[in-house]
């Protein structure tokens, strides 16, 4: 039983640590993303 107990747990942090990998990446782009905005904003 702790065993299944345990590996759960493993499971549910594994997933849970890709998806917010995943959203910080995303964020990641978006920051990008601005900051490419606002570079050609200042050029002009």
């Amino acid at each position: 039983m702790e065993l299944i107990i345990g590996a759960a747990v493993v499971i549910i942090v594994f997933c849970s640590s890709s998806i917010i990998e995943r959203r910080i990446k995303k964020i990641e782009k978006q920051n990008e993303r601005i900051i490419e905005v606002l570079e050609e904003i200042r050029k002009k």
